[in-house]
């Protein structure tokens, strides 16, 4: 919104009039999805690869993760685990960012929403993926998740804020 004119001639624009003017639109919700499919892509190296290295990947977490799925008649796999976990990544989780992004913090730079907002997501994705094993592997479930989770968040920022912007919402 162009509020008043600067020295040069130039309309001054408010930036957080402009932020609330970004629409959600078809654009805006395949830019977020896009970014949480990309930032799936890149989290599985971090979250599935060290624990690898380490020998301490177990497939049982993703087995059970799609344990309710077998309520509709699907028969409950590490492959539909994993499945329905990079769906939900590409998909759900993004569109919730669409929604709350506008609202976390930091005010600048934008796109590390994402990160605040994967963070936040981290504090369900432990309880549901536990390991029942040594202080160690529990030490290296943490601190991995947690990386890997940042990864996804800020890939679904940084793709979503490059190409449509953070949507702002009144309420």
């Amino acid at each position: 919104m162009v509020d008043e004119l600067a020295s040069t001639g130039e309309p001054v624009v408010d930036e957080a009039t402009l932020e609330a003017e970004i629409p959600i639109t078809i654009k805006v919700v395949g830019s977020a999805m896009l970014g949480g499919l990309i930032g799936m892509l890149l989290m599985v190296p971090v979250l599935v690869g060290v624990p690898i290295v380490f020998d301490l990947f177990r497939t049982e977490p993703l087995e059970n993760f799609a344990t309710f799925l077998s309520y509709v008649g699907f028969e409950q796999s590490v492959m539909l685990g994993a499945g329905l976990f990079v769906a939900t990544g590409a998909t759900v989780l993004p569109l919730t960012f669409v929604v709350v992004g506008g609202f976390l913090p930091p005010k600048e730079p934008r796109y590390l929403r994402g990160v605040t907002f994967a963070t936040i997501f981290w504090t369900g994705f432990v309880p549901a993926f536990w390991p029942d094993e040594s202080l160690t592997v529990v030490a290296v479930f943490l601190v991995v998740s947690l990386l890997a989770h940042w990864v996804y968040g800020l890939v679904l920022g940084r793709v979503l804020d490059g190409t449509t912007g953070i949507p702002q919402h009144d309420v």
